[in-house]
């Protein structure tokens, strides 16, 4: 069986991870190193942009889900709800990987 993919979206880093696994830990073993802050999913730093094969996470869980909705309230009085169209919005240090999946790093907590 194949190992899942995650692919940075615009580079040409890409590493196969561990079924299961947290994206920011396996990238960051393997010398892909994504913006984090805390790393137990409060601060919001580590967010991406799963740019294809959101099916291929774990569904996010209370601690990601209520600071995902911190993050889109931020971005919607920053920048407008069009900015949030069309993005599903993870957090890396929370998100387990169970296929492939395409991530653009969003920054940290001012992105």
């Amino acid at each position: 069986m194949n190992k899942p993919r995650v692919s940075i979206d615009g580079t040409d880093k890409s590493c196969e991870v561990e079924p299961e696994s947290i994206m920011f830990d396996s990238l960051s073993t393997q010398g892909i190193d994504l913006p984090h802050g805390c790393l137990s999913g409060s601060c919001g730093a580590c967010r991406v942009d799963v740019v294809s094969g959101i099916e291929n996470l774990r569904p996010a869980g209370v601690i990601e889900k209520n600071t995902i909705e911190a993050v889109c309230e931020e971005y919607r009085q920053k920048m407008g709800e069009e900015f949030l169209r069309g993005k599903n919005i993870r957090l890396s240090c929370r998100a387990k990987v169970c296929g492939n999946v395409t991530i653009k790093p969003l920054g940290g907590k001012n992105s």
